[in-house]
């Protein structure tokens, strides 16, 4: 049978930016919103940066999305590091990262990973208790939940997936995240969530579950691929936008024209839509249309828009240094001294996270052309920032000191 949804444990697994929110939503919700009935469950948050773990216990988010008091006061809620935990939860939740690699192609070790963990979890369980659910919200292509995840957790587990009488079995669902890190206004139960199952009962299962806790509501999508695909594109017509613009910006400066202006112009038709231009980087927009044109190229289908959008966004770091150098150039000082400040290094405004940050390659470049910087970023984790990159990053602006070219990168509120 499936989980009781008023009274199961459900294990969250990956405590990052998607990961963490979701883990307390569901913990600080009593009463279920949509029968009002009371709710005793239990929240386990995995991860296996043990730090992390030791962090949370303490009341610490290291992302800065919760202050100390909010996390200690919820009281349903475990953080571990440690699998055994894990072995006796009703529902597992995947939240891990799915990047790219190198060559732009999807990087499924994390969750991978996850896949093998919940086979190990489930293999033991006795035939004819509580039936696990198994929900994916990491970004993927269309498909990959049913083709490739299920089938490495059928041969881990040695259970069968999705089977009529319930015996012996595990179910799944995929319901996309929609964290916007930074945002203080859509916030996890204040956007609708998606849902989907691998079969009629089981999404309504999952919907009722999401529908529990998150205010806005569901959308039960038809079919797991629908919600897989419906998740990869929200990002991928934002990344198109921006490159459009990007484009914009990079036509109107050859022509003296200013964009911001244009923009403003245009923007008073009722049906303008007002992106602007800049560096898209990031572990959503710059990323996801890479794991739809992976697919459509496994299938034989060369995508065009989307791989243009994606070349002019990678190519916006190299356009910014070379507008730097033109109008240093244009200066006619002489300063062999010359110093830039830099002002953000993440990929985002009031956000900590610098995965995929463009601001990055734009100091890799300063530092190939042995360019002096100085990083100022009050926002991420300085730690996490030297291990990674290697670069020093600082909290505030030196006092006493000056430079020749000072960029402002992102609008953090300090």
């Amino acid at each position: 049978m499936l989980p009781n949804l008023d009274n199961c444990s459900v294990g969250i697994i990956g405590l990052g930016y998607v990961g963490l929110p979701l883990a307390i939503a569901i913990a600080k919700q009593n009463n279920c919103l949509l029968t009002k009935k009371k709710l005793d469950r239990l929240i386990i948050g995995y991860d296996t940066n043990e730090k992390r773990i030791e962090e949370l216990k303490l009341g610490f988010d290291r992302n800065n999305i919760y202050n100390k008091e909010q996390i200690k006061k919820i009281k349903n809620i475990k953080f571990v590091s440690g699998k055994d935990f894990l072995k006796n939860v009703d529902i597992f939740i995947i939240t891990v990262p799915t990047p790219i690699t190198e060559q732009h192609e999807p990087n499924l070790s994390h969750i991978k990973e996850a896949w093998i963990l919940v086979g190990e979890l489930i293999k033991n369980r006795k035939i004819n208790s509580i039936n696990p659910v198994i929900i994916f919200e990491s970004t993927v292509y269309p498909g990959l939940t049913e083709e490739i995840c299920i089938p490495i957790i059928e041969k881990q587990s040695s259970k069968k997936h999705n089977s009529p009488d319930y015996i012996n079995s595990f179910y799944c669902g995929y319901s996309p995240e929609r964290i916007n890190p930074g945002d203080e206004k859509h916030t996890i139960n204040s956007i609708t969530k998606v849902t989907s199952g691998c079969n009629e009962k089981v999404a309504d299962w999952v919907g009722s579950f999401y529908g529990s806790f998150i205010a806005d509501g569901i959308f039960k999508a038809s079919s797991i691929k629908v919600a897989e695909a419906a998740k990869i594109i929200e990002n991928t017509q934002r990344d198109i936008n921006i490159a459009l613009v990007n484009e914009f910006a990079i036509l109107f400066n050859k022509l003296n024209i200013n964009t911001k202006e244009v923009l403003e112009a245009a923007s008073t038709k009722w049906n303008f839509q007002k992106y602007m231009p800049g560096l898209v980087g990031g572990h959503c927009i710059g990323v996801d249309p890479y794991y739809l044109t992976f697919k459509a190229k496994e299938i034989g289908y060369k995508t065009q828009l989307i791989s243009a959008g994606r070349n002019i966004n990678e190519f916006m770091h190299e356009y910014l240094i070379e507008k730097i150098l033109f109008y240093k150039s244009k200066r006619k000082i002489e300063n062999l001294n010359e110093e830039i400040l830099l002002l953000g290094l993440s990929y985002k405004s009031n956000c900590g996270d610098i995965r995929n940050s463009q601001l990055i390659k734009l100091v890799n470049i300063f530092k190939s052309r042995d360019m002096k910087f100085t990083i100022v970023d009050p926002k991420v984790d300085k730690e996490e920032v030297k291990k990674s990159t290697g670069l020093i990053c600082l909290s505030d602006i030196p006092a006493n000191k000056k430079y020749s070219i000072i960029i402002m990168a992102l609008y953090h509120d300090e």
